[in-house]
Order: structure tokens, then C-alpha cells, then sequence
């Protein structure tokens, strides 16, 4: 399993969850470390449960970098990165 370092890279308009650039959340299966609004992890969980996992190179979620909470107007976009474990 890999750990996920999962960091607001930007904020367009006025978040309600109040995410700040350059907050962080982690994940190390099963735990979830930081703020993580409800709204964004609805958004988040499809690749981070991917993402966590051991995968050939071709997977299509060794390629995904950037997601984003579904809000249209106030948007939180967060960068994904694996960690070694």
C-alpha cells in the first residue's frame, strides 16, 4: 500500500471548508490525517482509493495529479502525490 500526500494547491473563490494553499491531507489506509471537507471527499475518494494501491505503470491513475472539489464557483484544486511507505 502506498501513502498519499494530498495538498490544496489552489483556492478559487471563498472555500466554506476554509482549505488555505498549501494545506495538507494523508492518507495510510484505513486513516485519513487532516481537514477534509465532505463535499471534496466525495470528489476525492474514487482516486484515492486507487491511488493507494500497487499498480502496473500504464494505470491510468499513475497519471492523474490534479482533482478538484465539485463546488463550480468556489473550486479547491488538490494535488495528489504517492509516498513511499
Amino acid at each position: 500500500m502506498k501513502k498519499l500526500k494530498i495538498v490544496v494547491e489552489d483556492v478559487k473563490g471563498e472555500c466554506y471548508a476554509n482549505y488555505k494553499k498549501g494545506d495538507e491531507i494523508r492518507v495510510e489506509d484505513p486513516v485519513i490525517e487532516g481537514k477534509l471537507c465532505i463535499y471534496a471527499f466525495s470528489a476525492l475518494i474514487p482516486y484515492i482509493t486507487s491511488a493507494y494501491r500497487e499498480t502496473p505503470r500504464e494505470d491510468w491513475i499513475n497519471f492523474v495529479e490534479r482533482l478538484q472539489c465539485p463546488d463550480p464557483k468556489n473550486t479547491v484544486i488538490f494535488r495528489i502525490e504517492r509516498l513511499e511507505s
